[in-house]
Formats: structure tokens, sequence, C-alpha cells
């Protein structure tokens, strides 16, 4: 096994990040092999475990950072505000949250549940409970905040966490839901969640 220097592991691990996202966008998680991306980077099979234990790993890392960009946009669009939340703000999170999914290519692959069992049945507890963890970091202490300030009604915030993440669970489901109702199911779903959650001005002002 060759010995690499800092710098050409670097390299290495961003090579392997930038043609894995590539060739997951195209073929798939299924249908990308190790031996394909060792290829693409132009190292040994054997090298690539030096720095992920499975094709798996190195997909959900990239997964991850995805869903981490989503998460920044949508927090300084929406979350980081000293403003109260209104609905209007709040259907408008719940939409862009959803068309930015929809809109992105590697994101996409999370409407195959196949895959996604998969994937997960090959991932570790750990990796699993860290994931889950990065949603409760960036929404507890704005729903918090929202309750400190009137505009979010009461009730457990971890409560509401789970309940803005089983939104976007729920969303992948497409073809259980059926997709001749898919956008009416989800629109009436983003009302429910708007009406139930945000308090409007005027009646924090009367309650």
């Amino acid at each position: 096994m060759p010995r690499f220097s800092k710098q050409e592991k670097e390299k290495i691990r961003q090579e392997l990040k930038e043609k894995g996202k590539q060739l997951f966008t195209v073929f798939g998680l299924k249908k990308t092999s190790v031996a394909d991306l060792t290829k693409a980077v132009g190292v040994a099979q054997g090298t690539f475990y030096l720095f992920y234990p499975s094709k798996e790993e190195l997909y959900f890392e990239l997964l991850e950072e995805e869903e981490q960009a989503v998460r920044r946009h949508l927090s300084a669009a929406y979350l980081q505000t000293d403003s109260p939340m209104t609905r209007d703000r709040f259907r408008r999170f719940l939409h862009e949250s959803l068309h930015m999914l929809e809109e992105n290519a590697f994101l996409q692959q999370l409407y195959d549940e196949e895959l996604v069992a998969s994937l997960f049945r090959k991932l570790s507890p750990e990796t699993l409970e860290r994931h889950y963890g990065d949603d409760y970091d960036e929404l507890y202490p704005f729903l918090a905040e929202g309750q400190r300030q009137g505009w979010m009604r009461d009730g457990s915030p971890d409560a509401m966490v789970s309940l803005i993440r089983s939104f976007v669970l729920f969303s992948l489901q497409k073809k259980r839901i059926g997709e001749a109702h898919y956008e009416q199911t989800m629109e009436l779903l983003i009302e429910l969640m708007a009406e139930g959650l945000i308090i409007e001005a005027d009646r924090r002002e009367n309650g």
C-alpha cells in the first residue's frame, strides 16, 4: 500500500468526493462501484479504504454536505432574523425546503426508497444519530426563541423539530402518496403546520 503525504491524502480525498458526486449523481449509489471511483481518481482500489470504509460512507458524507448547504441557505433566508416569524414566511420556508430538495440532482435520489433503505442499513447508528442531530442543532434554538418571543405555539421544541423533519421525510414518499394527489397533499400539510405552529401578531396581542 503506497504511503501518502498529508497534502496528497487531502488531494485524493477531495478528488474522491468530486468524482464521487459526479458518478453518484449520474449512475446512483447502486451502480457506482469502488473500482469506478478509484479509476476516476487514478488511484488503486485499495487506496479508497484509507479514506472511507465503504462507498456508502462517501455517499453519505456528500449527502450531508448537500443538506448542510440547503440548511445554511434556508436559515439565512428565513430563520436568522430578529423579526417575529409569520405564517406566510413559515409557509415560504417549507415550500422552499421542498423546492431545493426537488431541484438538487444529488438530493433527488432520496426519492428512491430502495436506495435510502440500502444506505441506512450500511451506516452505523452513531453516524445516523449525528446526522439527526444536525437538524436538531439548527432548528431547536430557533423554535425555543420563537416560544420566548410568543410567535411559536407552546409545546415541546423537540417534538416540533421532529415534526419539521417528518414533513421533509414525508415529502419523499411521492409514489406512496400518489403523484396525482402529491401537490395538494403537501399544500394542505404546509397550511396546517403554519396554522398550528405560528401565532400571528393579532392573536398574541389578544391572547
